[in-house]
C-alpha cells in the first residue's frame, strides 16, 4: 500500500496540536507537529479505530418533549454507530426520567451504557 499524508487536529487538550502524519496502513513513517506524547497517542486511536462518545436522542412519552437527549458514558468505536443508532431507535422511555439515569446497558458489548443527558418530567 502507498504512504499516505493525513491531517488532524489532537482534541485531547486545549492546545489542538495540528499533527501531519505519514502513514503507509500499517505503521506511521513520520508524524509532525504533535506537542506531547497524548497526542501522538490520539493519532495512533484515529488512525486504528476511531472512538467516540455517541450524542443522540430517544423517543420518551409522558413529556412535554418527544425526545430526551442520551449519550454513552464512555467513548465507543466510531465504526458501530449504525448498530448503536437502530438498536436506540427501539427504545421508548416513559417519563419521568432523571439526568444520569441509565437507558440502555452496555450496548453491542462495548461496556458502555446510554445515559440520559436531562430530566424530563411527567407532563
Amino acid at each position: 500500500m502507498a504512504a499516505e499524508k493525513k491531517h488532524f487536529v489532537c482534541v485531547v487538550c486545549p492546545i489542538g496540536c495540528e499533527i501531519d502524519v505519514v502513514y503507509d496502513g500499517s505503521e506511521i513513517i513520520s508524524m509532525e507537529g504533535n506537542k506531547c506524547e497524548k497526542s501522538e497517542e490520539f493519532v495512533r486511536q484515529e488512525l486504528i479505530g476511531p472512538m467516540r462518545i455517541l450524542t443522540t436522542t430517544v423517543r420518551i412519552q409522558g413529556s412535554r418533549l418527544p425526545v430526551i437527549p442520551v449519550r454513552t458514558d464512555k467513548s465507543v468505536p466510531k465504526r458501530l454507530f449504525p448498530r448503536m443508532m437502530k438498536q436506540l431507535r427501539r427504545i421508548k422511555l416513559q417519563a419521568p426520567v432523571n439526568m444520569l439515569d441509565v437507558v440502555a446497558r452496555d450496548v453491542l458489548h462495548t461496556g458502555a451504557n446510554i445515559i440520559a443527558t436531562r430530566t424530563m418530567l411527567r407532563e
